[in-house]
């Protein structure tokens, strides 16, 4: 039999570098290190006694034993005099800076199943050339264990896991090791994706009271199998283990976790399981959320009426700003699951201002309090009258192209503007541009293209319908500012100019693009042009986003979503919002006899005098910006080009007139 472990007291696994189609061959050494949250202290578990344990003091003990397949594939001690040391983690080619379980003993030694090492040797252009070149399964076994006097086991170690294409599991025999009754996977791919790692010195449990409880000849057997595989390569990267205990499990504790494919924590906006998941809402665009978890009774003692408390924190104060709860489940006996069906809290909608809050979720039950729970978690909900993201500004990995040659050549993010700025009484909402975080590696003389799209009809694979065309494309290239840069922004405006009454001076300006209310897609197509050269943004994988709210396109042409678990979920690709702008009611002082546009208001029927000969390009613009009429005249000075726009709805339209020396825009209203 083979479990999931799905309950670890660390939970947050650290999301690092992500590649598209995964490639340990492409992998450089780059560690975010883990997403800070703000947190609320959390309190003591109760103590539980350790009736056996392994700190790896004196090395690996001589009566466990090894059986790795092929035989060269050896679990190793790091110990303080060993060499290498207890300061060395995985020495293998690809693992970049990454270092040594920071265990609690990591002092006195840990052991490390060294995957990458034990495929190349530490060099890069070895690969499959090592020790023990992979697919390869690593298995460390313990000696004989008496549990014949403990019921009631947990098993508890601190962990620190890397995978590319590997897995990580804990067997159990009761017989000597003669056969193994259970298994338990720890770091499904579901919780560590492709390239991605736990935390170091994560705090791994499992109750096996079941398994193992009351057992005299117990042994556990820790296994890296490295035999998965997909075109790539197999196995790679590391296991490190240190501080293994057997004690008793505690009497009341519960854990989220992921239950029939559901988060083990999730946010409902709008009442639609499917809508995006913003973490920074635009004020114009707020909608009720909900809150819904798993929780799963660990402990030893069934708990009676088990709810779900959602804590909403102003993080300026701190200060509490409500309580949503879930009814729950009666009764949850040990080993079971409320799920989200029973675990889903009331609506509560954020106030249509700028602010930044903390949800703090708790588990409890009548036996554990609010006060005294130790399943909480934390996660961030910003409202901004700028910005508009799927992102909590939290870096969990990067991801984008791994050559110039691509496989990932569009990111996507569905933006619901269905609302209108708040400010106008036409609906429409005013775009001022993108920005963007590139990661420090990205080629700073990089092609992008940002397009957008109507959501009508877009299908996975296929993406758009065919013949469908984009509202509108935005062409860029990047300077030596954007690696590394949290906040690149590409502008969407145009160059204009306002009148400022108060001092009577003609301001240039940038006019946001405006576009009706509804739902987009926002795409941005990265095309490097350095030799080998690679385009990646940030990525915060705190919420699984559903459905089409985030895509990606390959280049074979399909469209998909999400990719390797959480290493695309919500790409820090945010929309930048502004004002209805004030529109310019003429043209500069300098330039005020250069043309005249009349009648304005107009039937439709005008003409436009110009005072310098010339040739000149005249377009005609709705206030969305397409464009409804485009005409090119050659006149003599002081001549008037007469216009017939009386086909036209009733409206307000911008006349743009370019040519010798001359690029103005004015508004014409039609009656």
């Amino acid at each position: 039999m083979k479990r999931l472990a799905i309950l670890f007291l660390s939970m947050a696994s650290v999301g690092l570098f992500a590649q598209n189609e995964p490639s340990h061959k492409l992998d450089p050494a780059r560690t975010m290190g883990e997403p800070v949250k703000a947190q609320k202290p959390e309190p003591r578990p109760e103590s539980q006694a350790v009736f056996w344990s392994e700190d790896f003091a004196n090395g690996i003990p001589s009566s466990w034993s090894q059986n790795g397949t092929p035989s060269t594939a050896q679990w190793e001690y790091r110990g303080p005099s060993t060499n290498p040391d207890n300061m060395t983690g995985s020495r293998g080619a690809f693992n970049g800076t990454r270092g040594p379980i920071a265990s609690s003993s990591t002092g006195n030694g840990f052991v490390i199943f060294d995957s990458d090492y034990l495929d190349n040797g530490g060099n890069s252009s070895n690969m499959g050339g090592g020790t023990a070149p992979a697919p390869h399964t690593g298995r460390l076994t313990t000696g004989l264990i008496d549990l014949s006097s403990e019921p009631q086991v947990e098993l508890k170690f601190e962990s620190y896991a890397r995978r590319f294409q590997a897995g990580f599991f804990v067997a159990f025999s009761t017989d000597g090791g003669n056969t193994y009754i259970d298994t338990i996977e720890f770091y499904p791919e579901d919780a560590v994706g492709v390239n991605e790692a736990s935390a170091n010195a994560d705090v791994a449990v499992a109750n096996v009271s079941s398994t193992v409880g009351g057992q005299d000849s117990v042994v556990m057997q820790f296994i890296f199998d490295g035999t998965r595989s997909n075109a790539n390569g197999s196995g790679y990267y590391f296991w490190q283990i240190d501080d293994i205990e057997l004690r008793d499990p505690p009497r009341n504790q519960m854990f989220f976790t992921t239950f029939n494919g559901a988060a083990p924590q999730d946010i409902i906006y709008n009442g639609d399981p499917f809508h995006a998941k913003y973490g920074i809402m635009h004020a114009d665009q707020v909608v009720p959320v909900e809150f819904d978890a798993n929780l799963y009774n660990y402990g030893t003692e069934t708990q009676t009426n088990v709810n779900l408390e959602v804590e909403i924190w102003d993080a300026a104060g701190p200060s509490l700003v409500t309580t949503v709860s879930a009814t729950g489940c009666a009764s949850l006996p040990s080993g079971d699951t409320c799920d989200f069906n029973d675990l889903a809290t009331s609506s509560w909608t954020p106030p249509a201002q700028p602010a930044s809050y903390i949800l703090v979720y708790k588990g409890i039950s009548d036996s554990i309090s609010s006060a005294s729970t130790t399943t909480t978690d934390t996660f961030s909900l910003f409202v901004s009258d700028g910005l508009y993201s799927t992102d909590r500004n939290e870096v969990s990995n990067f991801v984008g192209t791994n050559s110039a040659n691509p496989p990932i050549q569009n990111f996507g993010v569905r933006f619901s503007l269905e609302n209108k700025d708040a400010d106008t009484l036409a609906n429409l909402n005013f775009l001022e541009g993108v920005s963007v975080y590139f990661s420090s590696l990205t080629d700073s003389t990089a092609s992008i293209e940002f397009a957008i799209w109507d959501t009508v009809g877009f299908e996975f694979n296929s993406g758009f319908p065919a013949g469908t065309q984009a509202i509108k494309r935005f062409f860029f290239t990047l300077d030596g500012s954007a690696p590394g840069n949290t906040n690149y922004f590409f502008p969407f405006g145009t160059e204009d100019s306002i009148y400022d009454n108060a001092s009577q001076t003609w301001n240039d300006t940038m006019r946001p693009y405006a576009l009706p209310t509804g739902t987009y897609f926002i795409t941005m197509t990265m095309l490097p042009n350095a030799t080998d050269g690679v385009v990646r943004l940030a990525n915060d994988a705190s919420f699984e986003q559903f459905g089409n709210s985030t895509i990606m396109q390959l280049n074979d042409g399909n469209w998909y979503s999400g990719f390797n678990s959480s290493t695309y979920e919500a790409p820090f690709m945010r929309l930048e919002v502004g004002a209805q702008p004030v529109w310019n009611i003429g043209v500069k002082e300098n330039d005020r006899n250069a043309f005249s546009v009349y009648p304005n208001p107009t039937k439709g029927i005008g003409k436009i005098r110009f005072d310098q000969a010339g040739s000149y390009d005249i377009q005609v613009m709705d206030m969305i910006g397409n464009q409804v009429r485009s005409i090119s005249r050659s006149v003599n000075a002081n001549e008037q080009v007469e216009f017939n726009l009386s086909d036209l709805p009733a409206g307000v339209y911008l006349v743009n007139i370019q040519g010798e020396s001359l690029d103005k825009t004015v508004k014409l209203t039609i009656q």
